[in-house]
Formats: structure tokens, sequence, C-alpha cells
């Protein structure tokens, strides 16, 4: 299975756009991808027609392309937000950091797959249960996350780090959902 990903500059034309292709061989695209913010990205993994996925309508979230550019630089990810991994079965919450959540940052972590893993939950959480209190583990078990209701929002703490707003209803697909947060989880 290809897994191919389109970074489309704002120019309609199929000659301005770059293609990054993932295949079963390679944890990495064939071309990188330069930039880190404000491009619009077109995921095309939904050619049959079936329900959008997580990777099809995360491109049109314009606050969080820091995050899509490490995304999509990560096979094993891209496929959980396609709804092609057996460690998603349970469904995917996403708490997707913003472009905000990196320039709160002195440096961008080495790993950056690895910090972005801890913002994934291979199972669904919803917003009631959030507002309850639950408490999950993430991707890989690499961080407890703590969530809380006050004065009408939502919060999420990873670990002992400090508290964060999750931004939002939701935004649902068929392989999950995805929340906005301002923090990256390092």
């Amino acid at each position: 299975m290809t897994l191919g990903v389109t970074i489309a500059h704002s120019q309609p034309f199929a000659a301005q756009q770059r293609q990054a292709v993932f295949d079963n061989h390679h944890n990495k695209p064939h071309s990188l991808l330069a930039e880190m913010s404000n491009q619009p990205y077109t995921f095309d993994n939904n050619a049959q027609g079936s329900v959008p996925q997580l990777s099809d309508v995360l491109g049109q979230e314009k606050s969080a392309t820091i995050a899509l550019d490490a995304l999509v630089r990560s096979e094993q990810l891209m496929r959980a937000l396609s709804g092609d991994s057996a460690d998603f079965s349970q469904g995917l919450t996403l708490l997707l950091p913003t472009n905000d959540a990196f320039q709160k940052l002195d440096t961008v972590p080495e790993d950056l797959e690895l910090v972005l893993k801890r913002h994934f939950v291979p199972h669904t959480v919803t917003v009631q249960e959030m507002e309850k209190g639950v408490t999950v583990r993430s991707y890989e078990r690499l961080a407890t996350l703590r969530f809380t209701h006050s004065q009408g929002k939502v919060f999420v703490q990873a670990d002992h780090r400090a508290p964060a707003e999750v931004k939002g209803a939701g935004v649902h697909a068929g392989s999950g959902t995805y929340f906005l947060v301002d923090t990256l989880f390092v």
C-alpha cells in the first residue's frame, strides 16, 4: 500500500504541487517537505470515495501546519490518521498541537514523532468523557493524559506538565476525532 500526500501551494495548477510518497519499506518520504508552516495540505488517500478519514480533513486545519508537516514525515502516524493501523482499531483521538504550541518552545524537539505520539490516544475519547475527568494513556503509553473541566472549558494535563486547554468540540472523521491544543507534550 502507498500513502500519498500532496503539499498544495496557493497556486491551483498541478505543476506547482509537490508530492511526498510513503511506501511499506521506508519511514521517510521520498522527497522531503521543506515548508514548516503557512502552506495548505491536501491529503490524497481517499480515492475510493469512502468516508473521509482524519488524514483527509486535517489538511484544512490552518492553525496547525507545523504539526501537519511533522505528521506527514511519519508513516506510522499517517497510517493511524488514514484508518489503516491495527493499533487504532478502537478509534483515534488526536490532541493536535497548534503552531502557537511550537512557537512557545526555544527549540523544536529532535524526535518530533515521539513527541507527537503523546498527542495520539488509541481509542475514542468524547467531550463528555473529557468533561467527566477521564484519564487515558497516549499511544505506546508514552504519557498519561488527565482531562478536567472547569468554568465551561476542558483541559488536558500530560503527566505532570501544566494543563492545556482543549479547544472546540472536536472535528470528526471516519478514523477518529481531533481537538486543538496550544501546548506540546514534551
